[in-house]
């Protein structure tokens, strides 16, 4: 088997300045990409309730429709289940009213954590 010769790397024909310039694109980028997944974490600006029943997850959250003239967004906010299918995340918009099952599953879990943070007070 043949060895492959290594080729120099292209680094060499650089100038210090410009190796200087690409490392300081790499610290501006690595910042950008922290940034961004400390963003994802974020709890997200529209939705103002989360909650989980089994595999669904509905949120109550505000939308904004898309319409370049609309002077009322963000609208709602609105209840939308979000679920797994086929290793996609699927979502149906559910109203403005929770189904009466979830909503008194949801309002037991909020009674449950407003007493945990009046004990803890």
């Amino acid at each position: 088997m043949a060895q492959k010769k290594k080729s120099p790397s292209p680094l060499i024909h650089l100038s210090e300045k410009q190796i200087e310039q690409l490392r300081e694109i790499d610290e501006r980028l690595h910042r950008v990409a922290q940034e961004r997944r400390a963003t994802l974490r974020a709890p997200r600006p529209g939705v103002h309730a989360e909650q989980t029943f089994g595999s669904i997850t509905f949120r109550y959250e505000t939308v904004r429709c898309g319409k370049a003239n609309c002077t009322r967004c963000p609208h709602g906010p609105y209840w939308y289940a979000y679920w797994k299918e086929n290793g996609r995340t699927r979502s149906r918009y559910v109203g403005r009213v929770l189904p009466e099952k979830a909503r008194q599953i949801y309002e037991e879990k909020q009674r449950a954590k407003l007493e945990r943070q009046t004990r803890q007070t």
